[in-house]
């Protein structure tokens, strides 16, 4: 149980007891119809983006999910105010409402905290302090990838997030130069290593690492825009929302791929063996039987397969042993990245940066099962046979 630095329990940890490694799906207000059909069973579960700075949608829209939809799965509620052009900052208030509706709701209480900026020192622990004194909430932490990259901010992070005891939630900042993303990577695996909960949000596939790694939870975005934070360039307006276009994933390659593409690649490379899909929307039919769907059912289809195999990759990558996850996640991005390359498609940075910031088992962390020694009659040499 998660604990102040006095030894007191937050109380936070019972309200975030039903998060057992889920992988949720990260939505805006307006994509939950869609979102809930989906996410709706065991290891899933929501997180709701504010949309446009509409706090009560949001709120009247989780209202309607416990009460008229009786979704139970996990549902956390994202405010969303570290981001866009007039984002706040770290050091502003908690809105005191939107706390407490969030109980009045029975969810997990997720502070709406702002952006924490680079050698922000006194915005992270003002965060974390804040969520403290209110003993049941989730310290959001939407910070720019330095406090993970750098080793001495990963070291002061870890440390603060571990004295103060408040769970925590990380939305990461997309690394731009000079920040290093496999550092980030390395940081990130130090902070799920801590003694405190903690839990990725607004991730892309490598929130299936993050599970494996030990986060308590990790949400993928249902959309690009979602699949991480974009950083703010000053001088450059902020980019302008993009109309999300239909995607699905494929499983070997670990990454979305438009169906257009997927056509394509259909085309050209009909026998390449990783069409075929048992995920309970497609019941072993390749892919092309969802390529070929009339236009109005295509993309929902296409959404509630990836969901599938979403949920099928993280029963896979989420195992007892820390260690072995690791490990497995990495061997997966090397056979993603080859499968890529196979269909000519674009290799993925990301699968790339987690190869290189996870180590690679030596012999002598490795257990080899002993050779199997020759049948011989008691008291008398082998013999071998040679050929």
């Amino acid at each position: 149980m998660a604990r102040y630095g006095n030894g007191q329990s937050t109380g936070a940890a019972w309200r975030i007891g039903d998060l057992d490694r889920n992988l949720l799906l990260q939505c805006r207000t307006s994509q939950v119809t869609q979102a809930v059909q989906a996410a709706d069973r065991t290891g899933s579960g929501l997180v709701v983006t504010v949309e446009r700075g509409n706090l009560r949608a949001c709120l009247d829209r989780a209202r309607h999910l416990r009460e008229v939809d009786q979704y139970r799965q996990p549902v956390l509620l994202d405010a969303a105010r570290y981001a866009g052009p007039a984002r706040m900052p770290a050091s502003a208030p908690f809105d005191d409402g939107w706390i407490q509706r969030q109980r009045d709701l029975g969810l997990p209480v997720l502070t709406d905290s702002g952006y924490l900026a680079a050698g922000d020192t006194a915005g992270c622990l003002g965060i974390l302090e804040r969520a403290a004194r209110l003993g049941d909430a989730v310290a959001l932490l939407p910070m720019h990838a330095w406090w993970l990259a750098d080793p001495s901010a990963r070291r002061n992070l870890v440390r603060y997030v571990e004295v103060v005891g408040v769970p925590v939630a990380v939305i990461i900042e997309r690394p731009v130069p000079p920040v290093d993303p496999v550092e980030t990577i390395r940081g990130l695996l130090q902070l799920l290593g801590c003694a405190v909960p903690v839990l990725v949000l607004r991730a892309d596939l490598s929130a299936l690492g993050a599970l494996g790694s030990g986060a308590v939870a990790a949400a993928v975005g249902t959309e690009p825009a979602l699949r991480g934070l974009e950083p703010c360039r000053p001088g450059q307006p902020w980019p302008a929302p993009q109309p999300a276009q239909p995607a699905v994933l494929i499983r070997q390659c670990l990454s979305y791929q438009s169906l257009p593409s997927v056509e394509a690649a259909l085309r050209r490379h009909p026998d390449n063996g990783m069409w075929g899909c048992g995920c309970s929307t497609c019941a072993g039919r390749d892919l092309t039987w969802l390529v070929n769907q009339p236009d109005g059912v295509r993309g929902r289809l296409a959404f509630r397969h990836s969901v599938d195999v979403l949920l099928a990759l993280r029963a896979e990558v989420s195992g007892p042993s820390v260690q072995l996850n690791q490990w497995s996640w990495r061997a997966r991005c090397a056979t993603a990245a080859s499968r890529l390359r196979e269909v000519g498609w674009e290799r993925l940075p990301m699968l790339t940066h987690w190869q290189e910031a996870i180590s690679m088992p030596t012999l002598s962390r490795l257990t080899i099962p002993a050779p199997r020694r020759p049948d011989f009659v008691k008291g008398r040499a082998p013999s071998y046979r040679f050929r």
